[in-house]
């Protein structure tokens, strides 16, 4: 269940196609979270990006829980607009707080993210 809901869930997979594009890389999901979590790594995408990447996928799978628990207890409707808004807003708030020098808008933070 949890598998499904973090990786291979349609909804999810859309962050996952989000978060791969941001980046401009090519990956292939585990077929488990623990496989994912032991996999991940990102020295490709350079030393800075790298301390951005450790983090996309806990803030994946934070907001993805955090949706989960709207929709289970708050009756909420799952918007993917919002998902991958919170998932975005999310990252750039981390980001900005454990990397120095990070962009100071949302659009800057985007286009660091895409840039090698």
């Amino acid at each position: 269940m949890v598998d499904h809901l973090l990786l291979h869930c349609v909804k999810t997979r859309a962050l996952w196609n989000l978060l791969f594009s941001l980046f401009g890389v090519t990956w292939v999901l585990s077929g488990s979270v623990k496989d994912t979590l032991l996999g991940w790594h990102g020295a490709f995408v350079g030393k800075t990006r790298n301390k951005a990447w450790q983090m996309t996928l806990l803030c994946i799978f934070w907001t993805v829980w955090k949706e989960r628990n709207l929709l289970a207890f708050g009756n909420e409707v799952l918007s993917l607009q919002r998902l991958k808004y919170s998932f975005v807003c999310n990252l750039w708030s981390w980001v900005r707080v454990f990397i120095d020098l990070s962009p100071y808008s949302l659009v800057s933070f985007i286009e660091w993210l895409g840039s090698k």
